[in-house]
C-alpha cells in the first residue's frame, strides 16, 4: 500500500488541504469546502481505479517459443507513455504483447513525440523493456517534432539501414506520429518499397465520437505530410483507424482477469495501467481504456480478429490536418482499413496469452 501513487495522492491532499486551511485563518471554510472538492475528486478516481471486483483466473492457451526462422521481424515506432501516472498506456501495452507473442521478432523500438515529448518516450520505453530484462533490444530516440531535420534523426537513420539490411524483409508497426518515417523516406527514397509490411495506427473515417464526448485525432494529424507518404507507401499497408478502437475497451473484469494471473509482467501491467484505467473510466463513463494501438499490432498476428476492407484512402494533406481518411472500397485495393474486433474475447485472451508468456520466460531467468 505504502508505495500505491493513489496513497500518496491522498497523503499529498490531506497535508495539502490542512496547510491551506491553518494559513488562511479567516478564509478557512473555503479552504475546507476546497479540500472537500479535491477530496471527493481522489476519492472518485480511487473508486474508478478499484471498484472491479473479482475474477477466477483465465484458461488461457499455452504458448511455445519458435525458431527465429519462423518468427517475424517488426520494428516498433511508438510514443511510449506507460508508467507514467495519468498517461495513455496503449503503445506500452502492445510492447509487451510484441515481446511475448512467440511470432514476432522484436529487432528494435524507434520513439517519437504523440503521448509525451520524445525525451519521456524514449525513456518509458527503456524503463518498461528494462523492467521486463529486455534491456537488449535497442531503443533509438526519434524526432521531437515536424519541422526536425532528417540528417539529424537517429531514429530514422536506423531505420533506413535496417531495412536496408534485410530488404524485403522487416515489418514496420507505428502507432505515433509518422515523422521518423518521413525522415527515413528522406534519408533513402526507396525506403517503403524495402519494407514487408507497414501497419500504421493513426486517422479517423468518420467523426470520433466516444460515449458523446467527442475526441481528437493525435496521430496523422501531428505531421500530415508525414502521414500522407505513409499512407501512400509502396508496400503492403494496413492501417487501423481511430473507430476501431472503440470496439477494443479494457474493462474492469478485464483487469480483475489480469490481475488473477499473478506473473511478474501481469502484475506489472496491473500496477502501470491503473490511473489511466481510473482517469479513462471516470471521464467516458464506459467502465475502461480503450486499446487502440493493440487494434493495428494484433492485425499482423491475428488477422482473423478484424472486420477489415481493402480499399484505397485518396486522402490529402489537408484531410490530414484534421487526421480525416477518406476511404473508397476496392477488393484489389493497396490498403487495409481495420473497422472493429470482431471477437473481443479471443482479442483479450491474445494479449493475456503473450504477457503471461512473457511473464513466465522473466520467473524462469529470475529463478533458473
Amino acid at each position: 500500500m505504502l508505495r500505491s501513487l493513489w496513497f500518496w495522492i491522498v497523503i499529498i491532499l490531506i497535508a495539502t488541504g490542512a496547510a491551506v486551511t491553518a494559513a488562511l485563518g479567516a478564509l478557512h471554510w473555503l479552504a475546507l469546502f476546497l479540500a472537500a472538492l479535491v477530496l471527493t475528486a481522489a476519492v472518485t478516481l480511487l473508486a474508478a481505479a478499484y471498484a472491479i471486483g473479482r475474477a477466477e483466473p483465465l484458461q488461457i492457451p499455452r504458448l511455445r517459443a519458435l525458431p527465429n526462422s519462423e518468427r517475424l521481424p517488426v520494428i516498433y515506432d511508438c510514443d511510449v507513455t506507460m508508467g507514467h501516472p495519468f498517461r495513455e498506456v496503449g503503445d506500452g501495452l502492445v510492447l509487451l504483447y510484441l515481446l511475448g507473442e512467440p511470432r514476432v521478432n522484436l529487432l528494435s523500438v524507434t520513439t517519437t513525440y504523440g503521448n509525451g515529448p520524445v525525451e519521456m518516450t524514449t525513456r518509458a520505453a527503456l524503463r518498461l523493456l528494462n523492467s521486463v530484462e529486455h534491456g537488449d533490444i535497442p531503443v533509438l530516440r526519434g524526432a521531437t517534432g515536424p519541422e526536425d531535420a532528417a540528417e539529424a534523426n537517429t531514429a530514422a537513420h536506423h531505420l533506413r539501414d535496417a531495412v536496408n539490411r534485410r530488404p524485403g524483409e522487416i515489418i514496420l508497426i507505428a502507432t505515433g506520429s509518422m515523422t521518423n518515417l518521413k525522415h527515413a523516406a528522406i534519408l533513402d527514397p526507396e525506403f517503403f518499397t524495402k519494407l514487408r509490411g507497414l501497419y500504421l495506427m493513426g486517422g479517423v473515417t468518420q467523426p470520433l465520437i466516444w460515449n458523446g464526448r467527442r475526441l481528437v485525432e493525435l496521430n496523422f494529424a501531428l505531421d500530415p505530410q508525414a502521414a500522407y507518404q505513409a499512407i501512400h507507401a509502396d508496400c503492403p499497408t494496413t492501417i487501423a483507424p481511430g473507430q476501431s478502437g472503440l470496439s477494443a475497451v479494457f474493462r474492469g473484469p478485464q483487469l480483475a482477469a489480469l490481475q488473477a494471473l499473478k506473473d511478474p509482467v501481469s502484475r506489472l501491467i496491473s500496477r502501470r495501467v491503473r490511473s489511466w484505467f481510473a482517469l479513462m473510466r471516470t471521464y467516458f463513463q464506459d467502465g475502461g481504456f480503450a486499446l487502440w494501438d493493440s487494434a493495428i499490432a494484433l492485425m499482423l498476428t491475428q488477422p482473423g480478429l478484424f472486420e477489415y476492407e481493402r480499399g484505397h484512402v485518396i486522402s490529402d494533406r489537408d484531410d490530414l490536418r484534421a487526421g480525416r481518411l477518406v476511404t473508397t472500397p476496392n477488393k484489389r485495393g493497396p490498403v487495409r482499413i481495420v473497422h472493429r474486433v470482431l471477437d473481443y474475447d479471443r482479442f483479450i485472451n491474445t494479449h493475456f496469452a503473450a504477457w503471461h508468456h512473457l511473464g513466465q520466460q522473466l520467473e524462469a531467468r529470475r529463478n533458473p
